[in-house]
């Protein structure tokens, strides 16, 4: 057994040389050792993949959603000059792109690649945003459509940061016919200034189908400050898909007595005229509204129910003859009736206006009862009044001199519902007018985006 003397000197000896391993080690880590960095290329720390994710500024690339492209349209600016345009959403709430490559793809009328452009564009976040390739050159072909794609993203970066805060006000399309212009006035209600801001005015029509677009930016907008700008094209534009404010449901009431040959019966007029200016009357209606055909004589016959198929109706009002075996009487009380029962079928939509339009050139001689000299007013009278007062608009057109001004204006909704021609030529302008009062038209929709840079 070793002596005390010697466990104590290897006691002693054991500690030092320990110590002096820890000191050698702790300096050998600190010199070798580099902390995780969202640079060093290499997985580590709290990240989701290399260099990105955690506590990393930059996405990992699966944690970034795909934007949107919501549409893609080339516009004609003037002669062979146009622009395409790409509209896209970015559905990252915090993250954005400062450069993401992207290409067009132009095509003409039978769907021939004919240009091709590329560009690069940076991505904000959590909006939608514009994308435009404009001064496009081209000659010899008519372009019909674009697609839009991206190509490369650069790494996604979070921004936690809130957007300065602004406020945009703008007008309605103005000067449509010659070169259209929309004026707005940008405010910045932020604390500091913003050094750009793009905007971007998107022209709808009424199916939101985009018709024109443009660009515009503001510099050095100062805080608590505002700036005029206007969108500007130098030459009209289509404006696409016009519709109603309230869809139609319209029941189109002719009258085809006798009386309608009294001007020829080879061919009978003004009945073919009475029928021709119907059918352009529903040729005018839009997509969204439906129309009955309702013909009238000693009986009532209703011709074709409520439906969106104008051809239908058209086609309907041509092939409908008078007899020439019979002379028709004027019931106008059982045309009324019938017209009256399709606007209140399953048929008739709940969202719609509706309107009843009719013609006679007579007075009416149907239905009889005995004991009772104006019952054919009176029963005509008595169904108008209950079509009006269910909310159906009541139009009535007179035709010739043998009409009574006084029962139609009865008839009819109002005074100014009630429309007298003195001749059939007269019927094309009456028509136009019921149809604009009938068809509130909705203004084109503007939208004006914006993106800071």
């Amino acid at each position: 057994m070793a002596p005390w003397s010697t466990k104590r000197r290897l006691i002693y000896g054991g500690s030092v040389v320990l110590t002096l391993a820890i000191i050698l080690s702790f300096l050998t880590w600190n010199f070798f050792y580099k902390a995780p960095t969202c640079s060093d290329g290499k997985k580590n720390g709290d990240e989701k993949g290399v260099d990105c994710g955690g506590s990393c500024n930059s996405l990992c690339l699966n944690d970034a959603l795909a934007p949107v492209v919501l549409w893609s349209k080339i516009f004609n600016i003037s002669g062979d000059v146009y622009s395409a345009v790409a509209f896209v959403e970015n559905p990252n709430i915090n993250s954005e792109n400062n450069e993401a490559t992207y290409q067009f793809k132009i095509y003409d009328t039978e769907n021939q690649l004919i240009m091709l452009k590329e560009g690069v564009t940076s991505i904000p976040k959590n909006k939608k945003f514009a994308v435009f390739e404009t001064g496009l050159i081209i000659k010899n072909s008519k372009p019909k459509s674009a697609d839009f794609k991206f190509l490369n993203f650069a790494p996604w970066q979070k921004n936690m940061t809130k957007d300065p805060e602004i406020s945009l006000k703008y007008g309605a399309l103005n000067s449509t016919s010659t070169a259209p212009n929309i004026t707005g006035t940008v405010m910045n209600q932020s604390l500091q200034s913003i050094p750009k801001i793009e905007l971007v005015v998107l022209v709808l029509d009424n199916k939101e189908n985009a018709v024109a677009a443009s660009r515009t930016f503001v510099d050095n907008l100062a805080r608590n400050s505002s700036q005029d700008f206007v969108f500007t094209w130098p030459k009209p534009f289509n404006l696409g898909v016009e519709s109603c404010t309230n869809p139609l449901d319209v029941a189109v009431v002719l009258d085809k007595s006798g009386s309608m040959k009294s001007e020829s019966a080879n061919p009978p007029e003004p009945f073919n005229t009475v029928k021709s200016t119907a059918q352009n009357f529903i040729k005018n209606l839009t997509d969204d509204d439906q129309v009955a055909v309702t013909f009238f004589g000693t009986n009532s016959r209703q011709e074709s129910l409520l439906s969106r198929d104008r051809d239908g109706a058209t086609g309907v009002i041509g092939n409908v003859f008078l007899s020439t075996t019979t002379v028709d009487q004027t019931n106008i009380f059982a045309g009324l009736t019938d017209a009256f029962n399709e606007l209140k079928s399953t048929r008739a939509r709940t969202n719609s206006k509706k309107a009843i339009v009719l013609l006679t050139d007579g007075i009416p001689t149907e239905p009889k009862q005995t004991g009772v000299q104006d019952y054919p007013s009176i029963s005509a009278q008595t169904v108008a009044k209950e079509i009006k007062d269910s909310g159906i608009i009541m139009y009535t057109i007179g035709l010739g001199s043998n009409v009574s001004e006084g029962f139609l204006k009865e008839v009819s909704s109002g005074n100014n519902h009630y429309f007298f021609a003195p001749n059939k030529e007269k019927l094309t302008s009456i028509y136009e007018k019921i149809t604009s009062e009938l068809c509130i038209r909705k203004p084109n929709v503007i939208t004006v985006i914006h993106r800071f840079f």
